[in-house]
C-alpha cells in the first residue's frame, strides 16, 4: 500500500483523507462555502453596477433576491435619478453658455 493508495491499490489523492468519507463524489460538497447565492444577488456586485453601470444596478437591487429594506432601495432609485437629472441639467447648461444650443 503506497502514500495515496488504499488497501485495494486504487489512488485517492491527497484530498480525500482516508477515513474522514471524502470521496470524490462529495468533492462539491467539500469545497462550498455555505453562501449559495449567485453572483448577481451578491451585495457586492449590485453596488458595483449601482456605481460603474447604474441601470443594471438598480435593476439586479430591486429583483426579489436582493434582501435590503425597501425604504434603502427607494432612497437608493431617488438619488440615482436625481444624479442623472443633475447631470442632464449641467451638460445641457454648459452646452448653452458655449452657444452650441440651439
Amino acid at each position: 500500500m503506497g502514500i495515496f493508495k488504499d488497501e485495494n491499490g486504487r489512488s485517492y489523492g491527497d484530498w480525500t483523507r482516508r477515513g474522514q468519507g471524502r470521496t470524490s463524489e462529495h468533492a462539491n460538497e467539500i469545497v462550498t462555502t455555505g453562501d449559495e447565492k449567485k453572483w448577481y444577488e451578491q451585495t457586492f456586485w449590485i453596488i458595483f453596477f449601482l456605481v460603474i453601470f447604474w441601470p443594471v444596478g438598480l435593476v439586479l437591487m430591486w429583483r426579489g433576491s436582493c434582501t435590503w429594506h425597501t425604504a434603502v432601495k427607494v432612497i437608493v432609485t431617488i438619488v440615482l435619478l436625481g444624479v442623472v437629472v443633475l447631470s442632464y441639467q449641467m451638460s445641457q447648461a454648459v452646452l448653452a453658455a458655449q452657444g452650441t444650443l440651439s
